[in-house]
């Protein structure tokens, strides 16, 4: 009995280990991406001025791997947002004030 124990947990017992990770820090891993992505991207950087679902003011204050911090203009208030919740946020940013003609060119 120890050595048929022995033998199948040592040849799948890595397997084991890796879907009990996966399942116990799926949330840090998943948080992890997404604060990845979100910071190598090149469409929001500390201290722009974002619409959060097209009402709410604020200003990107901080941003880590782990989370997001924004100040809300209208309540004064900081919010902190982990960043695998970003996408569903629907924050907006202003464009710069580009003329009509270059917009027709392009």
């Amino acid at each position: 009995m120890e050595d048929v124990l022995s033998k199948y947990i040592g040849e799948w017992g890595w397997l084991v280990v890796t879907a009990l990770f996966a399942i116990f820090f799926k949330d840090g891993v998943n948080n992890l991406f997404k604060g990845l992505q979100f910071l190598m991207g090149s469409d929001f950087d500390i201290d722009d001025i974002v619409y959060i679902k097209g009402t709410k003011k604020a200003r990107i204050v901080r941003q880590t791997i782990w989370k997001t911090t924004f100040y809300i203009y209208d309540t004064g208030r900081k919010l902190i947002v982990p960043n695998k919740s970003l996408w569903s946020l629907q924050i907006e940013k202003d464009l710069p004030d580009v003329k009509s003609d270059e917009l027709k060119s392009n």
